[in-house]
């Protein structure tokens, strides 16, 4: 799909998002008064489907706000200039910490690492990158998170987490494409498509590699 194709069809889908919103927002609404009000005269089956409703509900507004997230990425002018992504990590990194300071996971972030990019996109794409590998390693004794250089273009973010089917590694930059049950880690499949719209916009190239139950390394080229 040419450039021209991929913003058209960003387009129609915001667009889509935008115009849907408004009657799922009507759903919503209703549902919610209808179960605060009417709870204690309704059969239980009632209450679970309007929990049902709201629940799904929630769900689309939830995936319609990914779609707007892609058009944003895809629309934004971009500022570039050097970045010191050494810190950038360490930053995220502290973030992610507050979350659950016990957890038993080292975070290994090689010094000296910079990029030329877009301050505000390239930290979207490294806090996606980083926060999917803490949810990744949620289950991991000893866990590391690492970030380094492959050569003079190419960053890494690499885990010891849940890894995925190397079969599967040419659907990870899709949107909304899961590989694992979102009982056992919960998103929308989102951020990696991202990712993958940010490195593009720099004119790079995005790949991972991994194996299930060992880990993943998502590589970032910026030229």
């Amino acid at each position: 799909m040419s450039d021209e194709e991929t913003r058209e069809l960003d387009e129609l889908l915001y667009a889509v998002s935008h115009d849907v919103g408004a009657p799922l927002r009507v759903i919503d609404g209703f549902s919610e008064v209808l179960f605060d009000e009417q709870q204690d005269a309704l059969p239980p089956d009632a209450l679970e489907y309007l929990t049902t409703i709201r629940s799904a509900v929630a769900r689309m507004n939830e995936l319609f706000e990914g779609v707007r997230q892609l058009n944003r990425v895809s629309q934004a002018p971009l500022r570039l200039t050097d970045i010191d992504v050494t810190a950038v990590a360490e930053t995220i990194a502290a973030e992610l910490r507050t979350e659950d300071p016990a957890r038993d996971l080292r975070f290994d972030v090689q010094r000296g690492l910079v990029a030329h990019a877009d301050p505000a996109l390239f930290r979207t794409a490294l806090a996606h990158l980083l926060g999917n590998a803490w949810k990744f390693t949620a289950k991991r004794t000893g866990a590391v998170i690492t970030v380094g250089r492959e050569d003079s273009v190419t960053l890494f973010v690499r885990d010891n987490g849940a890894g995925f089917d190397p079969a599967a590694a040419g659907r990870m930059f899709g949107p909304f494409q899961r590989f694992h049950r979102p009982a056992d880690y919960p998103g929308l499949g989102i951020g990696l498509a991202l990712v993958r719209r940010i490195v593009h916009r720099h004119g790079g190239r995005v790949r991972a590699t991994g194996v299930l139950q060992q880990g993943t390394t998502v590589y970032m080229e910026l030229p």
